[in-house]
């Protein structure tokens, strides 16, 4: 996935998407489709899976099949998802996201967070990562692809994870503890 959305968890607007170079016909339809409550909610709910099947969306939406159907063609028009239909069992439409729609703590929070790092540990969210992590141990996770599955907004994703790289964090926490995970850090220039 190339295009990630961030929005505020409460009112839920879009803050931003990157890259921020993305064509501004497929910004104007990403935020065209925002604004509307079923495929803002498919979006989000496809973002925490790799996949979805229409049963499960209806029961996470809460519309009639018929609505879905009508919203996630809207969505594969528009190339924000992609369906698939497969055979297991009896016929299945399952259907994928083209784009991650993750959350961000408001500004002061996430400054104030930065401010205590290493000494800021929530370990119930921590351990959260981490399991997600263990789980999934196989493959590389971008730091809005964890926030995404796990339902943490993606800067205290990132603040928890760079806490292991800080050794008052790890001294702190038992005699410098190894770091429970392998890091790959990925940069992309902007061609402007």
């Amino acid at each position: 996935m190339d295009i990630c959305v961030y929005y505020d968890e409460k009112s839920e607007k879009i803050l931003d998407i990157l890259p921020h170079a993305i064509d501004t016909k497929v910004k104007f339809i990403i935020e065209k489709m925002w604004t509307q409550v079923i495929p803002r909610k498919i979006l989000i709910a496809l973002s925490s899976e790799e996949q979805y099947n229409a049963s499960k969306l209806k029961q996470i939406v809460g519309h009639s099949m018929s609505t879905i159907h009508d919203t996630l063609r809207k969505l594969e028009d528009a190339e924000l998802i992609l369906t698939e239909v497969i055979y297991e069992g009896n016929k299945q439409r399952m259907i994928r996201p083209q784009l991650l729609c993750v959350t961000k703590s408001p500004k002061y929070r996430a400054q104030l967070k930065r401010f205590f790092q290493g000494m800021w540990v929530d370990t119930g969210k921590t351990k959260l990562v981490l399991d997600f992590l263990n789980l999934n141990h196989k493959k590389f996770f971008t730091v809005e692809e964890i926030s995404a599955r796990t339902k943490i907004p993606v800067d205290e994703v990132e603040l928890l994870l760079t806490n292991w790289d800080s050794q008052l964090t790890r001294g702190l926490s038992g005699f410098l503890k190894e770091v429970p995970f392998e890091k790959k850090v990925l940069y992309r220039g902007r061609n402007e």
